[in-house]
């Protein structure tokens, strides 16, 4: 062999080591000893109506720890919980309420938790906002929320405690992967108040969140941010078209009884009002604020294109993961979803909303959960368990008045 050839040789061996050493260098590391949570109430686990234990550990994150087999402390609620959903009249705050004993289910409670979710919370306030005392603020909702999640047991432990944001917990926690979902509870709320004004600012909110990831770049944890979804792909508005399934009355009908246009969007509660009227066969107009048009719903969804842009350019700037629940979400409200002889659909009481109509049930987390873990098995190159959609199905209270699918006749299935 000459010496012209075995130098070939050596640099085709040499170009073979730098490829794999190129490979080897772009698959993105993770490690899952401490996933922290950071979010609103889409990924705090809200359920029926309040956060609860129940509904916290089906929440999408819950799920995703135990497939990825890492311990995930909740700050779990004794039922019926604590807290609101947007688009219902609001309660006061009673805690202990009626059932409940310590709040907190687990007494004494865990020192610390891994999942951080606020429901409600705003962008801004992850930063900011942080538990003060007393623990039970009868006027103020949120903050006994922040207190119950971020506070406790910091607040009954004594002043010396430091008293954390979201943000400042997270970090705290050393963690090693990161998920950031917050903005639906904004969203949501502009929407089902028909108020476009309670939107986040785009620049405003890209700000903070690019504030939260300069906060948490110390940790050098794996990073996953979520887009926002938009509201009115959730249950909670049905159209015109959709509203007879459920009152009986055709849309022409509903439509000169209540004054509604074509494109109108009818809020859940006004749903409901319309089809108690229409039991008693006495109807009269609906309470100011039931619908919303679709002037202000396109603008609210423009916006929620416009945030999810912003969090998609700054993924790419700062080299995070990015979730796309917006999509998933979308696709449900297109598609559905089969499991097993169940087919899930967005609409109300379609199996993967719990009765607010915005929240997923336990199989709709699941449904998130798995497309989450998809994305981490194909960023990370894992084979993370999906989770078994079936065995949520048959015990989630979502699925109470979802009858089973028809088996499709042979012509269907061809």
């Amino acid at each position: 062999m000459t010496g012209v050839n075995v130098f070939r040789r050596l640099l085709f061996s040499l170009a073979i080591i730098f490829c794999a050493i190129q490979t080897f260098a772009q698959v993105k590391k993770l490690n899952t000893t401490t996933f922290v949570v950071l979010g609103d109430g889409l990924t705090a686990g809200m359920g029926d109506f309040a956060l609860h234990e129940g509904y916290q550990q089906k929440s999408f994150p819950a799920q995703v720890a135990r497939q990825i087999g890492t311990a995930f402390p909740l700050p779990l609620l004794e039922a019926p919980g604590l807290g609101n959903v947007s688009g219902f009249p609001a309660l006061p705050v009673r805690a202990p309420s009626l059932n409940q004993t310590t709040v907190r289910s687990q007494f004494p409670p865990s020192l610390f938790v891994f999942n951080l979710s606020v429901p409600g919370l705003r962008i801004e306030e992850a930063l900011s906002r942080k538990p003060i005392p007393p623990l039970v603020q009868p006027a103020d909702t949120k903050q006994t929320l922040i207190n119950f999640v971020l506070g406790y047991p910091a607040l009954i432990l004594g002043t010396k405690i430091p008293k954390w944001s979201q943000v400042e917990y997270a970090r705290a926690m050393m963690p090693t992967m990161i998920l950031i979902a917050i903005g639906y509870d904004s969203v949501a709320e502009a929407a089902t108040t028909n108020n476009p004004a309670l939107l986040p600012d785009v620049a405003q909110y890209r700000s903070n969140l690019a504030g939260i990831l300069d906060n948490l770049k110390r940790t050098y944890a794996s990073v996953v941010i979520a887009t926002i979804p938009d509201p009115f792909d959730s249950a909670y508005f049905v159209s015109l078209s959709d509203a007879t399934a459920y009152v009986g009355a055709p849309p022409s009908t509903l439509a000169g009884l209540y004054q509604l246009r074509s494109d109108d969007l009818i809020k859940l509660p006004a749903l409901m009002t319309i089809g108690r009227q229409i039991i008693a066969d006495k109807t009269s107009a609906l309470p100011a604020g039931s619908v919303v048009s679709a002037q202000s719903a396109q603008a609210i969804r423009d916006r929620v294109v416009a945030l999810n842009s912003a969090i998609g350019s700054l993924a790419t700037e700062r080299g995070v993961t990015l979730f796309n629940l917006h999509t998933v979400i979308r696709s449900v409200r297109d598609n559905g979803r089969i499991v097993g002889a169940e087919n899930l659909t967005g609409k109300f009481m379609g199996g993967f909303y719990s009765l607010n109509g915005l929240y997923p049930g336990a199989t709709g987390n699941g449904v998130i959960a798995n497309e989450l873990l998809q994305v981490l098995n194909q960023t990370f190159q894992k084979n993370y368990p999906l989770v078994n959609l079936e065995t949520l199905v048959a015990n989630d209270p979502a699925m109470r008045f979802r009858p089973a699918r028809k088996k499709p006749t042979e012509a269907e299935e061809q």
